[in-house]
């Protein structure tokens, strides 16, 4: 689909992104971002995802589970990185493509960039 949207962060390269994808016969949202290290849980919506990769990971969500883990306002997704071996827990918020979840919202002005 070509949809993507990233994380406001202090490093655009580490911050987590959200794209829509084609899932056998439905649209997905994937979820990619970086790590300490491949034992840090992921949570979305309080429940751990299943994350392919190392410190760089990413996982894949179905619309349904994706549109409970939205903010308030519907425009980012919150992620929880937990660190058992530092004893951390960092929440980030990672914002997601427009309209991807159902939301109309009205554009003022669409900036498309290839990749």
């Amino acid at each position: 689909m070509g949809i993507t949207a990233t994380a406001l962060s202090v490093t655009v390269d580490a911050a987590p992104r959200t794209e829509l994808v084609h899932c056998g016969t439905n649209t997905c949202m994937r979820v990619s971002g970086h790590r300490a290290h491949a034992a840090v849980t992921i949570r979305i919506a309080g429940r751990a995802i299943a994350a392919e990769g190392g410190t760089s990971w990413r996982a894949t969500l179905p619309l349904a589970i994706a549109r409970t883990a939205v903010s308030a306002n519907g425009d980012q997704l919150l992620l929880t990185l937990i660190d058992a071996r530092a004893g951390t827990e960092t929440v980030e918020a990672v914002t997601i493509p427009p309209g991807s979840l159902g939301k109309h919202i009205e554009l003022s002005a669409l900036t498309v960039r290839p990749h």
